[in-house]
């Protein structure tokens, strides 16, 4: 690639023992590992967690209005702004997910979706894995599944209405800024933007059998 400098070789950490902590499947696993880092020195200590991926879905109707919800979350203790998404299931394809997820959450379905990858959420110890998603031509089929622990409203935004809500602080979640800045950034989306066919399954990535 022209102007391209190589990347410096960095060499992974080894892992010389791992002992498990908690075992609250599928939520939440914890271990302690000891790992060697490529220069020699030894830490005895490090501590990884695994959390179930999921997906995260922006999506949007044909007329442009950003499918969002309100509701409580418990991790910020707020109630706030949301997008459709939720847990894989053992063995889910993430694109399957975010399907299943958008139908159970807002009864709708989209025309098209595209794929924008997966991220994990901690640098460090590790944890869930984050798909995310930009769904297209959403529609109204069927009626939601209610099945939340808590009330769920779901609103239909205008771009001005979303962004004058993220302005107000009524949306709490790294992953759901970070989503919206991947589809409004128009360099960011064109990178990554990798577009399925409304029938066709994601395939998964090589990182997502490593929960979160």
């Amino acid at each position: 690639m022209p102007g391209h400098r190589p990347y410096r070789l960095h060499r992974p950490w080894t892992v010389l023992d791992s002992r498990e902590l908690l075992d609250a499947d599928p939520f939440l696993k914890v271990r302690v590992e000891t790992v060697e880092l490529p220069d020699g020195r030894r830490i005895d200590d490090y501590y990884q967690f695994d959390q179930p991926s999921f997906a995260c879905i922006f999506a949007e109707t044909a007329d442009g209005r950003i499918v969002t919800y309100r509701q409580y979350r418990h991790g910020p203790r707020k109630v706030g702004l949301v997008f459709p998404g939720g847990h894989l299931s053992p063995g889910e394809e993430p694109l399957a997910a975010a399907k299943r997820e958008l139908m159970e959450e807002t009864g709708m379905e989209a025309e098209s979706w595209t794929d924008l990858g997966a991220y994990i959420v901690n640098a460090n110890q590790g944890g869930a894995w984050s798909h995310m998603f930009h769904a297209t031509g959403c529609r109204r089929v069927a009626d939601p599944v209610t099945d939340d622990l808590e009330d769920t409203e779901i609103l239909l935004l205008t771009r001005q209405d979303l962004l004058e809500a993220i302005g107000r602080g009524e949306m709490h979640l790294l992953t759901q800024i970070a989503l919206v800045g991947m589809v409004w950034q128009a360099d960011i989306a064109r990178v990554l933007s990798r577009t399925h066919s409304p029938d066709t399954a994601s395939p998964d990535t090589a990182s997502r059998g490593k929960t979160g």
